[in-house]
């Protein structure tokens, strides 16, 4: 499992963010799941091939499962799993834990169901299940957070090789996957919690100017709490972001991450332009110069700001700086803007 997993995964451990990651992203904001309901289900399941001296053993441990209970009934099992990568088999894997957690709630009923003896018929001790026996559901969600779009099966049929024609395709019983994809956009009006930060973020981690100027036009990005920071700067490969994080945390305890975002896009600048030199990519460089001149325009940056910056940045002169900014806002028409 990698860093981003391990990074979402321990985030979505909170309550009251996997309880809204399930109303947001499944119940489009229905509040299905209450978070004063959830409680710890962690299940490993074991598997077990071949026979006598041959067994051999699997362990299957899920991502995130929790119980929903109402009192003393478990009403149903909720679990999560997390992928950074497109699995082609991912159908089959949930329906796989599905049926283990099924196994294990029968293996559970059966064991008790001997030891009580409460019997009618000989079928019921057959099978070891009385008629009455009932197992809890399970629903297992998949969050897909990787940055390539998912083009891999979203029922089990999807996976089959269906003949032309055939009468028995009517017959299959399919398995279709809950799949959330954190790539693309979606309705974040829809969740209460600040997930909804977190997943807004994860579809621009291609274009860090755009999430730059993403971020600065929602408010919430600078009052964010310590656990969406961090998470946020894994998930988006932005861990300059818990270098100097205190030094935008306001009183509350709160941090200023558009804030932040803007120093180290200037160092990000710095250090594309010192790889561009090493590496004689002049073309490197100017791309770095442009990137900053327009993410400066976009957040009201001055003329004499962004020559200045021009001139620490890039090692222009006074006189050269001018000149290129002059013609820069000639080219993209924004001479009179400034």
């Amino acid at each position: 499992m990698g860093e981003k997993n391990d990074a979402i995964l321990r985030y979505l451990e909170d309550n009251a963010r996997f309880a809204d990651l399930m109303n947001g992203a499944v119940f489009g904001g229905i509040q299905a799941v209450d978070p004063g309901q959830l409680e710890d289900a962690s299940e490993h399941y074991t598997e077990k091939d071949g026979k006598g001296r041959n067994i051999k053993y699997h362990g299957r441990t899920r991502d995130i499962i929790r119980r929903v209970r109402n009192g003393e009934s478990i009403l149903r099992l909720v679990a999560l799993e997390a992928q950074e990568t497109v699995d082609y088999g991912m159908p089959l894997r949930c329906m796989n834990y599905d049926v283990q957690e099924y196994l294990r709630q029968t293996r559970a009923i059966q064991k008790e169901n001997e030891k009580a003896g409460n019997y009618r018929n000989a079928s019921e001790r057959l099978g070891r299940m009385r008629n009455m026996d009932r197992l809890i559901p399970v629903y297992t969600v998949c969050l897909y957070h990787g940055t390539d779009p998912w083009d891999g099966p979203l029922h089990l049929s999807d996976m089959m090789r269906f003949e032309k024609g055939d009468a028995f395709r009517g017959l299959f019983c399919d398995y279709p996957m809950i799949l959330i994809r954190a790539d693309e956009p979606m309705d974040y009006g829809a969740f209460r919690t600040s997930l909804r930060e977190l997943l807004a973020v994860l579809p621009f981690r291609k274009d860090r100017r755009e999430m730059r100027k993403f971020i600065g036009e929602q408010e919430a990005y600078r009052k964010l709490d310590r656990d969406t920071l961090e998470a946020i700067a894994v998930m988006t490969d932005n861990r300059q972001l818990l270098e100097k994080a205190e030094d935008y945390r306001n009183e509350k305890g709160e941090y200023n991450m558009y804030e932040e975002m803007g120093s180290f896009f200037m160092d990000g600048v710095e250090e594309g332009r010192e790889e561009g030199r090493e590496e004689g990519r002049e073309e490197g460089r100017e791309e770095g110069i442009r990137a900053m001149i327009l993410d400066n325009l976009e957040n009201g940056g001055s003329r004499e700001q962004i020559q200045k910056k021009l001139e620490k940045y890039f090692g222009m002169s006074e006189k050269r700086a001018a000149e290129y900014l002059e013609h820069f806002l000639q080219e993209i028409g924004c001479l009179s803007a400034i």
